[in-house]
């Protein structure tokens, strides 16, 4: 067992010594179509190529064509352990949320399946908040997706598994480019952070 879950992208993988760390939490964030889904669901496949399984968290809608599509070319490849597109698909664990409090639910579930899996992915953390949030309780929203994050970074470090969640971007007025939802907050459970951003040509990893 190694201690990185690889995302099946040489260049992400080079940028995070191996691929998600076990025991820590990987913070993914960037705009719209910049590639985070497809990232930490590369990384979920292959995991599942691999012989193991993963547990993915969905708050953004999925895409069940995107994820055949990997799974297809993966088990094409020759080193797969799977012997089909349906026994590695089957590995994944689709937990779709369609609202903060599920999503509050899929995170406390983690706990009864982190001993079957090696790699849990939410996508996305703060999807939800930022259509939750009000003037009145941005706060109290924030500080609940931080627990949801502390819980899932004390099941890592408990099971030996890797998280990996995506964030947002907002602009930010004092500044020239785009930050991470959440700030400091987020950024206290992440032992690593990859912002991916969109330019002209395809999609770079930072």
């Amino acid at each position: 067992m190694t201690d990185r879950i690889p995302t099946g992208c040489a260049a992400v993988d080079d940028l995070l010594g191996g691929g998600f760390e076990r025991g820590a939490a990987t913070q993914v964030y960037g705009p719209p179509a910049a590639g985070k889904t497809n990232i930490v669901l590369s990384a979920a496949v292959e995991v599942a190529a691999d012989g193991g399984s993963a547990l993915f968290v969905d708050t953004e809608g999925l895409s069940v064509e995107r994820m055949e599509q990997l799974a297809a070319a993966r088990a094409a490849h020759p080193d797969t352990e799977a012997e089909s597109v349906d026994e590695l698909a089957s590995r994944l664990v689709i937990s779709a949320a369609h609202s903060f409090q599920e999503q509050e639910e899929a995170v406390q579930d983690a706990e009864e399946l982190v001993d079957a899996v090696e790699l849990v992915v939410l996508d996305s953390a703060t999807g939800f908040y930022r259509l939750e949030r009000t003037e009145g309780d941005e706060g109290e929203t924030l500080r609940a997706v931080g627990r949801q994050l502390a819980h899932l970074v004390s099941l890592a470090r408990q099971h030996d598994v890797a998280i990996a969640f995506t964030n947002q971007v907002f602009s930010d007025p004092e500044g020239d480019r785009s930050r991470a939802l959440g700030g400091h907050t987020l950024d206290h459970w992440s032992g690593a952070i990859l912002r991916v951003d969109r330019f002209r040509g395809g999609n770079r990893p930072q």
